[in-house]
């Protein structure tokens, strides 16, 4: 009884069909293909934080916001514009 146990088969024994197959293959060589696209895309669509040119708009609104504070802090206090704060 053992020795017929052995020689079924098991595990592996069922028919993958063709178009399956085909699928397969065709989802594998997208996948490969399309690997580094993201990327590139993410690049290009990210030029300006990698030139500096966001980091340089940052700074400039920083020194914009900080000016104007600054003015309106030394505002005419009888007067015009208060800033309470």
């Amino acid at each position: 009884m053992a020795d017929n146990f052995v020689k079924q088969p098991f595990g592996m024994n069922i028919k993958v069909p063709t178009r399956t197959i085909k699928q397969t293959k065709e989802t594998a060589q997208g996948v490969v293909n399309n690997l580094w696209e993201p990327l590139f895309n993410f690049i290009d669509e990210n030029q300006n934080v990698f030139t500096g040119n966001v980091a340089n708009e940052i700074e400039k609104y920083n020194l914009m916001m900080f000016n104007v504070g600054s003015a309106l802090r030394k505002g005419n206090t009888n007067g015009g514009l208060d800033i309470k704060g």
